[in-house]
């Protein structure tokens, strides 16, 4: 793993095998910054699941992936909490596109992943009773 910040922008490659999530914390705990954006990550990765809230039941709908596939898209946020809450779009040998709110991941070759630390926002996850679920709070 490298990473390096300049100002409020954090650069990071993860290397093959990494566990996508254990490395955003490492890396948020090494530059003592507790939240920020995920902006952009690109890639491979396997062995993750991709889910879909059913507000109804609310629970998520998973599809597990444990096969290598194209990292095209990685979103989302972290909090001072550690809650780590990412989006992720993914594409396999077929070329079809599948998207939706990542559970796990390990690094596949490679993840360059670029971040917005914030020094002076707090971002947490409060319960929402109307919708059963956590939702970002902004402070």
């Amino acid at each position: 793993m490298q990473f390096k910040r300049e100002g409020n922008i954090l650069v990071a490659r993860l290397s093959d095998g990494a566990e996508l999530f254990p490395s955003l914390r490492v890396i948020m705990k090494s530059i003592d910054s507790e939240c920020g954006m995920i902006v952009s990550g690109i890639g491979m990765l396997t062995d993750f699941k991709l889910g879909y809230f059913d507000r109804g039941s609310s629970e998520y709908i998973w599809e597990e992936f444990n096969e290598p596939m194209e990292l095209l898209s990685l979103n989302g946020s972290f909090t001072n909490e550690g809650s780590i809450h990412l989006h992720a779009q993914v594409s396999g040998k077929d070329h079809d596109v599948k998207g939706g709110h990542l559970d796990g991941g390990r690094v596949f070759n490679v993840n360059e992943i670029t971040m917005v630390v914030f020094d002076d926002i707090d971002l947490t996850r409060e319960i929402d009773d109307a919708r059963d679920t956590t939702l970002l709070t902004i402070r």
